[in-house]
């Protein structure tokens, strides 16, 4: 049995870290590459730091809803921590942007996981 985890890019800001303290309650993506995931719960791991993900805590996907203006992603600022000057922002370029609930954070013992079946860059099926 296998259970997900999902990679957040943390070399912008401490994702992972905000997640743990429900500082950030939406993982955001610019596509749905979460929506199999969603009633589940996975282990997160922070990456972009230039060593290998480090798995930190389990979450459970509530939820996805998909935001389609820069109006509606700003009201959603302060839940999902995307600062104006990430590179994860709205841009000119943005159609819109997908929210994941997260819910019953749980911290476990931080680990290295190994590789299992990657889906992309975000996240893996792990043993």
């Amino acid at each position: 049995m296998s259970i997900p985890i999902v990679y957040i890019n943390c070399s912008s800001a401490p994702f992972v870290t905000m997640v743990m303290t429900r500082q950030k309650v939406y993982e955001t993506r610019s596509r749905n590459t979460l929506r199999s995931l969603i009633g589940k719960r996975v282990l997160i791991a922070e990456t972009g730091n230039g060593s290998k993900p480090v798995v930190r805590c389990s979450a459970h996907i509530r939820s996805a809803f998909k935001v389609e203006s820069f109006h509606e992603w700003d009201m959603f600022r302060d839940y999902t921590q995307v600062s104006t000057d990430s590179p994860f922002e709205w841009s000119d370029r943005t159609r819109y942007k997908w929210l994941y609930g997260l819910d019953s954070v749980r911290p476990v013992e931080p680990f290295i996981p190994k590789e299992g079946i990657r889906h992309g860059r975000t996240w893996m099926e792990y043993n």
